[in-house]
């Protein structure tokens, strides 16, 4: 038989594309020596099929520059060592809030006749479960986006080969609805870490104390949130008694021994630990080193930790807190990851940049600042 030369390119072309769909692996692309956009840019035929391109990185202290070995999918950089992942701690901020969203007095309008009857889609119906809660003002839940929006987070994590093995939330009533959206999603539940809590100097109003009522971990457990009573907090519930008392430096300080206890732990994997604004900001500084002293002795803040004498706690300085400008630098829902970078007392942490890919939608980023 005589095929001429149009027929065989249309073969050719044929026998390529099954080829390709039938699943096996495409040439390997040419190796990268150094890396420096966070993303890498491909022709179109890589759009057609998923590529992965290793990219080198800088060693550090440990050996290696978190994430070691990254592979780019999709143009994001995927952890590929399960060794190091370990090694990963993900702060979060707590999803949208329904008062920033509906106003401070939303509940007026929800609560018609003595029943809980939704104005918006984006407030979501179970709240009803919530109503015995009387600390709304002080303590308010998430809306229905902040419910989903937080579960694309979580499956960015997946996506990105980093899916979290254990997470830990503030008490605040969002960032538990939060924590429990993702934990439902990943199949595993979250515990509350007292030691997270906004200063409650925040919620003073004078000499009177507006410090929010939390909802206990049996309670949220009871309510069908992804909670674990048993788990062991670092600061437990009582301390909340002694947090009335503190500053905002003593506060920032309690933060950021929380964190870096945490940090210290052994883990199978990935560590995400859900908080506020201020949560994140202290992390980024715990990658910057700028509550560190000269001379700071790291092994006794660790090891002469108890619940009943609290630790020895790492010093920030007395720079008060601007909670606005600190919203808008954290929108909700962004992500602060860090890696620790070497394998000994003093931890250090990095920074890893475009880890977890931003979330748009509309007008609204969760990587970068939203001014209205």
């Amino acid at each position: 038989m005589v095929i001429d030369s149009r027929s065989f390119l249309l073969l050719l072309s044929f026998s390529l594309s099954f080829f390709i769909s039938s699943g096996c692996p495409p040439m390997a692309p040419p190796s990268t020596d150094k890396c420096t956009t966070p993303h890498v840019r491909s022709k179109r035929s890589d759009d057609q099929h998923r590529r992965k391109e290793t990219v080198s990185v800088e060693v550090d202290a440990a050996g290696t520059l978190f994430p070691s070995n990254a592979v780019t999918t999709a143009f994001w950089p995927r952890v590929a060592e399960s060794k190091d992942k370990h090694r990963l701690i993900f702060v979060m901020r707590n999803a949208e809030r329904i008062d920033r969203v509906f106003g401070p007095d939303w509940l007026e309008t929800e609560l018609a006749f003595g029943k809980f009857l939704p104005t918006d889609q984006n407030i979501p119906s179970s709240l009803k479960h919530l109503l015995p809660h009387t600390s709304f003002l002080f303590d308010p839940p998430i809306t229905t986006m902040g419910k989903y929006t937080s579960q694309l987070v979580a499956r960015a994590m997946t996506q990105r080969g980093a899916s979290p093995k254990k997470i830990v939330c503030a008490p605040a009533l969002r960032c538990v609805q939060t924590a429990s959206a993702i934990a439902s999603l990943l199949g595993i539940k979250c515990g509350i870490e007292y030691g997270l809590a906004e200063p409650p100097s925040w919620f003073s109003n004078g000499d009177h104390q507006l410090s929010p009522d939390y909802i206990s971990p049996e309670q949220f457990a009871s309510l069908g949130y992804a909670v674990d009573p048993e788990y062991s907090a670092v600061l437990n519930q009582k301390s909340l008694t002694r947090q009335q008392k503190e500053t905002e430096k003593e506060s920032k300080d309690r933060i950021d021994f929380v964190l870096r206890y945490l940090g210290t732990e052994d883990r199978s994997g990935p560590l995400l630990v859900i908080g506020h604004a201020l949560t994140c900001q202290i992390a980024s500084d715990m990658a910057n080193e700028k509550p560190c002293k000269a001379g700071h002795e790291w092994d006794n803040a660790v090891t002469s930790f108890s619940d009943e004498g609290g630790g020895q706690i790492n010093s920030h300085d007395n720079e008060e807190v601007d909670t606005l400008t600190l919203g808008i630098k954290y929108p909700y829902g962004s992500v602060i990851s860090l890696a620790r970078a070497n394998t000994t007392m003093p931890y250090q942490y990095r920074i890893c940049r475009n880890l977890i890919p931003p979330l748009t939608c509309g007008r609204y980023f969760n990587n970068k600042p939203v001014l209205d």
